[in-house]
């Protein structure tokens, strides 16, 4: 019987055997990976990509204007662990003028975008073994933040139970999985890649939960701007019962569009800032100053603009739930909708991606929103503009009705 490849020895005289890595080797690489690399043998005139979560929307950051009065760094020079102080500053301000939330400027931590913000949580609060609990469908990776970290992820349902049943008992089924090893929940909202937005009601019932279990909340704020309930987005770090166990993790990708800038931050509870800069400092030293710099120059960007990136995203989500023809998820919020493909007649559900390709168009694979999430499918309907959009929208819905 051949030996795993993690117990094979290298047959090389000196050089160390290869070693299982548990927190990294079960760990699988982004499902985008291979998407890409089907499309490029595909050679479409005109493929349209709604599988890769992003907009069409201008960055908000000018880096051709760097010297500003209140950014007292030149762009060769680091920035120090933890974020640079101006734009530490500029985030309590946005956050007290544009949330009215009041926050420690001493509890901001700048971090190399959501990704790195999460995984600075995790770092922060978990001892190996230790469990946990996302709320699920999930951003694809932070199972594998999860992982990374030493711990353990445990995938709740709840999202698109709710999505089909608002009254659906979510914190009955978080409680159903909660072991002596649980140390905290991660969830976003609005979610994906369901679109559902958890409201006030909601989230003071899982502060209150967290309470009395005595769990960190990891709140992921990516989506914020996008929230297009009457009532708005609410951060469950403002509510008393989660205020001094919350992670909240913002992003710049989304609500300014800048993705390649690589740049979030986290407000921690007290005590954990300290901890994260730690790991921030031996995982990457500080993030660039250009970065930084593109983040304070966005914070300043007008209202309006924003309103405008909201309502085209807005207008993006109504195309979709009336011209789409696959069972999906209602939108509430964020740039996404979950298709339900366990009805669809003429085959698997690779079947469907594979045809789907083939047509031209690209979504998700289900499954790495979660385990449960086989028979689903994740559409960013922002990806592309309002006219491509239709365009894919009418490719996918003609591989869900004909036959191959």
């Amino acid at each position: 019987m051949p030996m795993p490849p993690h117990d094979r020895p290298l047959s090389s005289p000196g050089v160390p055997m290869t070693l299982h890595n548990t927190a990294l080797d079960d760990i699988p690489l982004s499902v985008f990976d291979d998407i890409e690399k089907r499309i490029a043998q595909l050679k479409h005139p005109h493929f349209l990509r709604l599988h890769q979560g992003k907009s069409t929307f201008a960055p908000c950051a000018r880096m051709h204007d760097w010297q500003h009065s209140d950014f007292a760094l030149r762009a060769h020079e680091h920035a120090p662990p933890g974020g640079i102080p101006m734009l530490r500053r500029r985030i309590v301000e946005h956050l007290r003028e544009q949330a009215r939330q009041e926050v420690r400027e001493d509890h901001v931590v700048i971090t190399c975008g959501a990704t790195h913000g999460i995984g600075s949580a995790l770092r922060a609060m978990l001892q190996p073994g230790d469990e946990v609990l996302i709320m699920s469908p999930q951003w694809l990776f932070v199972t594998g933040l999860v992982r990374a970290a030493g711990g353990r992820p445990v995938e709740v349902p709840v999202f698109q139970e709710l999505s089909r049943d608002r009254n659906f008992d979510f914190v009955a089924a978080l409680q159903a999985a909660v072991t002596p090893r649980t140390r905290a929940i991660y969830f976003n909202t609005p979610n994906n890649p369901t679109g559902f937005s958890l409201d006030r009601e909601a989230q003071e019932r899982l502060a209150r939960f967290a309470r009395r279990q005595d769990l960190w909340l990891i709140s992921d704020n990516a989506y914020a701007l996008y929230d297009f309930t009457e009532p708005g987005f609410v951060d469950i770090s403002q509510l008393p019962d989660a205020a001094d166990r919350t992670f909240s993790v913002h992003s710049f990708s989304k609500t300014y569009a800048m993705p390649g800038y690589r740049v979030g931050f986290v407000v921690a509870p007290e005590g954990m800032a300290l901890r994260m800069k730690k790991w921030g400092l031996y995982s990457l030293y500080s993030l660039a100053s250009a970065s930084q710099y593109g983040a304070f120059q966005a914070l300043g960007t007008p209202p309006d603009v924003l309103e405008s990136h909201r309502a085209r995203a807005r207008e993006a989500r109504d195309i979709t739930m009336r011209e789409l023809q696959v069972p999906c998820t209602r939108v509430e919020g964020g740039f996404y909708t979950f298709l339900d493909l366990s009805q669809w007649q003429h085959g698997s559900e690779t079947e469907f991606f594979a045809r789907a390709i083939a047509a031209g168009v690209s979504v998700a694979p289900g499954i790495a929103f979660g385990q449960h999430c086989q028979k689903s499918a994740r559409l960013c309907f922002t990806a592309v503009g309002h006219e491509d959009l239709r365009i894919a929208i009418q490719r996918l819905n003609a591989v869900y009705n004909t036959a191959p």
